[in-house]
């Protein structure tokens, strides 16, 4: 607890009743109080008007009795900021919002007393990051990892044609759908046409799956649904439905021969063996991505082990609001609209990894600051310059992408969070994966 300068009009005391919380008492002088509302009143008393006075000549006495007690909270109005602004730089916290106000109290002769409570980000003096213990871990890739990748490049480049047979998985079919209604009779009405269904695709209903396979064109099947109960329609949750298809078309996909030939297509000149050296190369480069991403969730773990705190709600809420907003987004962009309690199922689902974020980036903010650990503006042009580059982008365009997309903080933020996380492994001890699980 500590107070202000004996010369300031206001006498702050600021407790914190939690890590992300500020709990500042003020008491302002009353003759500062009443000094400033005398002025106050002299402004309102210039364009104050009564019968009988002209305007601005009304007697002192009487635009106090008219308008003294909205004068009064004006100038309460203007004074508490100037606490709330002194007491955040007299005590060096950082709120993220507005404060809220309690506990007013105006008694005549007396200061003027009230509370502020704000939520701030929490200070942390990070401790014990050196010589974290972590896991080594090295890139894995599988012996028929690239002929698996290959065959995605073969089936990416393959043409969909008929196919005059049975469908089998792995093709498409297009049918006519239409549902029975109650009688067991077509409903014309709630008829979907030239409706594309690839067989072997896991989010397909079993019952289709079924009555598809083995049929082919012009042939007409049913299939009978039943909907689960926690199906995004509420219509249509735990119900059954019978569906009749016309079977439109049947096509497959014609794989390319892998070859130098479709080596070229997908590079000019470049041959099988260079498209795998390539595929090859890529894939590890994903692998060592993972192993990164696997040391840097294992560092805030250890971090936060040591380090615990707390996120102010407010934050978390923001948070959680924006991850919302993404889903509906993504959801409205690939035409499923979400309803709202799918949405607020996900909010539940996302809110401890949401925490979980907020925490990690509170500390590894605090490691960076402790270390000072900085990213230049030539750093960052440097960087655009590296990912123009890497991804044979004119640098002209790109800089201006970034600059009219104002991505140059969150480039600067993640070469500190790099920077960061380099130097927290050059102090870490890595441990074999069997030593780390038997410490474990």
């Amino acid at each position: 607890m500590a107070q202000s300068d004996t010369a300031s009009p206001f006498k702050l005391t600021v407790t914190e009743p939690e890590m992300w919380q500020r709990k500042i008492h003020v008491e302002i002088d009353p003759a500062h109080f009443e000094a400033e509302y005398g002025k106050n009143l002299r402004k309102a008393r210039k364009g104050h008007a009564r019968p009988g006075f002209r305007k601005g000549k009304v007697p002192m006495a009487m635009v106090e009795q008219d308008v003294g007690g909205t004068v009064r909270m004006d100038t309460l109005e203007e004074l508490v900021p100037r606490a709330y602004q002194a007491a955040m730089v007299e005590h060096g916290f950082f709120p993220v919002g507005d404060p809220m106000l309690k506990d007013l109290a105006m008694n005549d002769g007396e200061p003027v007393t009230l509370d502020l409570e704000v939520e701030v980000r929490p200070v942390i003096e990070p401790r014990d990051y050196d010589d974290l213990p972590l896991t080594a871990r090295e890139p894995e890739l599988a012996d028929d990892a690239v002929d698996e990748a290959l065959q995605r490049l073969r089936e990416s480049r393959a043409p969909w044609e008929t196919a005059d047979r049975p469908a089998a998985s792995g093709d498409r079919v297009k049918v006519d759908i239409v549902p029975e209604d109650e009688a067991g009779e077509p409903d014309p009405a709630r008829k979907t046409e030239g409706y594309q269904i690839q067989l072997g695709d896991e989010n397909n209903f079993e019952a289709f799956e079924t009555a598809l396979t083995g049929a082919a064109a012009g042939d007409e099947v049913t299939a009978e649904v039943t909907y689960p109960d926690d199906h995004p329609s509420e219509a249509l949750r735990g119900q059954s439905m019978t569906y009749r298809m016309t079977v439109l078309e049947v096509t497959e996909q014609v794989l390319p021969e892998l070859d130098d030939a479709f080596a070229s297509s997908l590079q000019e000149g470049q041959t099988l063996l260079e498209l795998r050296a390539a595929v090859r190369e890529e894939l590890v480069r994903e692998a060592e991505q993972k192993v990164d991403a696997a040391v840097r969730e294992e560092i805030v773990d250890r971090l936060l082990e040591r380090n615990p705190v707390e996120v102010p709600p407010s934050m978390l809420k923001d948070y959680l609001d924006g991850m919302v907003d993404e889903m509906r987004q993504r959801s409205a962009m690939y035409g499923r609209p979400v309803s709202d309690a799918e949405l607020e199922q996900y909010r539940e689902g996302s809110r401890d990894r949401a925490e979980r974020t907020i925490k990690g980036m509170f500390v590894l903010e605090a490691v960076r600051k402790a270390e000072s650990i900085e990213v230049r503006p030539e750093d960052v042009d440097e960087r655009i310059a590296e990912t123009a580059a890497e991804n044979g982008w004119p640098l002209d365009q790109y800089r201006e992408y970034v600059k009219r997309n104002r991505e140059e903080e969150r480039i600067g933020h993640e070469l500190a969070e790099k920077r960061t996380f380099d130097f927290l492994k050059s102090r870490a001890q890595f441990r074999p994966a069997a030593d780390a699980a038997a410490g474990d």
